[in-house]
Order: C-alpha cells, then sequence, then structure tokens
C-alpha cells in the first residue's frame, strides 16, 4: 500500500512544480498596468524591401511585419526593437556570415489605441549598439498621444520583479498584456546594466515595478570580445533618457528633410503640369496651320 503513497506523493510533486507560480498580487497588479500603460504602447506595421546576395546568389523581397512600439514623445516618437526593422529571410545561421542581407523600411504606419487610422511614420534613428529603432509619425494632426510617463521612476533591486507591457498582433485583437521578468543581477562592461531573466520579447520596451514607476528600457547590447553575442539587459532610465532625446533631435531633423523633399518633387511635378499646358495651344495652333 505505500508504494502507490508514494507514487501519488511524486505525481503530486511534479504536477506542483510544473504548474505555473502564481503571485498574490497579479489580480491587481495586472489589470492596473494595463489600464495605465496599455495606452502608450502601439501597433507599427513594417514593409521592407530586403536586398540579399552571396553564394553566387541575389535578390529582392518585399517583407511585411509588425512590431509592439512604445510612444515616447508626445510628438509622436515611437520607439521599438531595431532587429523588428532587419529581416534574417529563414536563412540557417551557419550561412548567415556569407550571406549579404540590406533591409530598407519603404513603409512605416503607426496604429494608436482605440483608432482606426493608420498614421505614416519615418524612420529617425536607430542605435545598433542598443537594438532600438525611432521613428516619428509625418503628421498626427489632431491626434493627441499618450507618451511614456518618465517622470514617476523607480531605482530596480537585485531579486525584484518587473513587469512589461506589449501587444499581441492583428489576429488577436491587439490585446495588451503583461509580462514578467526578474532582475538577476548586474553589469558595468559594456555599461552598467541590470541583467533581467526571461525579456528577450521586450527589447525596446519600459519595464515598471509593481505600483507601475518605471525602472529603466530593455535593450539588446552586444558584449565586449570576439566571440560574445547579445542578450536582454535592462538599461537603467538615467542612460536611457539621453538615448531617447537624442533620437527625438534626429528624427526631428530627418522628417524636415523629408517633407523638404517631398515639397520640392511637388513644386517640380506642378511646373512639369504647368509647362505641359502651355504646350497645348502650340500644337492646335500648329495643327491649324496644317490645315
Amino acid at each position: 500500500m505505500r508504494i502507490p503513497t508514494l507514487v501519488a506523493a511524486f505525481m503530486a510533486i511534479a504536477l506542483l512544480a510544473a504548474a505555473p507560480i502564481a503571485h498574490a498580487d497579479d489580480e491587481a497588479v495586472f489589470p492596473k498596468l494595463i489600464k495605465d500603460k496599455a495606452p502608450s504602447v502601439v501597433v507599427v506595421k513594417i514593409v521592407l524591401a530586403v536586398k540579399f546576395s552571396g553564394m553566387g546568389q541575389s535578390g529582392e523581397r518585399e517583407v511585411n511585419a509588425e512590431a509592439s512600439g512604445i510612444v515616447v514623445d508626445s510628438s509622436g516618437l515611437i520607439m521599438l526593437p531595431g532587429g523588428s526593422l532587419d529581416a534574417a529571410l529563414n536563412i540557417p545561421p551557419q550561412m548567415r556570415s556569407q550571406i549579404s542581407i540590406q533591409s530598407i523600411p519603404t513603409s512605416l504606419r503607426v496604429i494608436f489605441p482605440g483608432d482606426t487610422r493608420e498614421y505614416d511614420a519615418v524612420l529617425g534613428a536607430k542605435d545598433s549598439k542598443l537594438g532600438l529603432a525611432f521613428i516619428l509619425v509625418k503628421d498626427l494632426a489632431e491626434k493627441k498621444v499618450t507618451p511614456v510617463d518618465m517622470a514617476n521612476a523607480a531605482e530596480p533591486k537585485v531579486g525584484q520583479t518587473l513587469f512589461g507591457v506589449s501587444r499581441l498582433d492583428q489576429g488577436f485583437d491587439y490585446a495588451p498584456i503583461v509580462s514578467r521578468t526578474k532582475v538577476a543581477g548586474s553589469v558595468t562592461k559594456p555599461r552598467s546594466m541590470w541583467v533581467i531573466q526571461g525579456a528577450g520579447g521586450q527589447v525596446g520596451k519600459p519595464m515598471y515595478d509593481a505600483n507601475g514607476a518605471i525602472t529603466g528600457i530593455v535593450v539588446s547590447q552586444e558584449g565586449v570580445g570576439e566571440t560574445t553575442s547579445s542578450r536582454p539587459f535592462l538599461l537603467p532610465l538615467k542612460v536611457a533618457k539621453p538615448v531617447v532625446a537624442n533620437a527625438l533631435k534626429k528624427s526631428k531633423a530627418e522628417l524636415d528633410r523629408i517633407l523638404e523633399e517631398e515639397e520640392e518633387a511637388a513644386a517640380e511635378a506642378a511646373d512639369e503640369k504647368g509647362d505641359e499646358k502651355k504646350d497645348e495651344p502650340k500644337k492646335d495652333d500648329e495643327k491649324k496651320d496644317g490645315e
């Protein structure tokens, strides 16, 4: 009789180990984070023109993708993972060093919560060292956006649980969801950052404590050395703020440049159209003379 009892006990322990750990405060924390932080989380529809060459082959392809982004300034500056603007084309890892891939965004459209309109945006800045990209909406019109509140900040601690807010894709109605990560340690090289667990999909997202205070931005940092790789870290807010400010400056300058080019192109097109109209009477006169 003891054997079945022991088996049952071991099965119970195994089931407990496999079950997700419940946190008593989830029922209070999750809904509040969704309510307070989801308005800053947007969806970016991306179209990439991808050129690839190598191993005796070359070609071009158009790739469509979506990414969850964060509003970081009321002007319409959106932060998103830099990897969302790169296309791997399902190339096996062992072959990637032999193939050159260039991804150029040809269309960036932002969908804000509760708004069916898609707002055109331009790529303003990209930080390859941190794995971040910043896009700026071309024209918000009268749209009021909700940027992340960076004034409500807190310093994280090792062992602390932090939370991120993102969105599912279009097939699931862009529903906001909460993820959880834990601060596992800290590093000083190549910069001071917090080591976090289980945040691979949170690059470009803020992390909040249980009270909703922002603790930093998740980045994809490459280590020092030839054999190292990139992994997610939590960039302290005091370091992240200047990164966002610099990106805003670059993005505004890039948008001004693009708008100026568009105005010049429109003016040239109008001049050409005007010249065509001026030539039309001359053609009629020539026809009459011929008659």
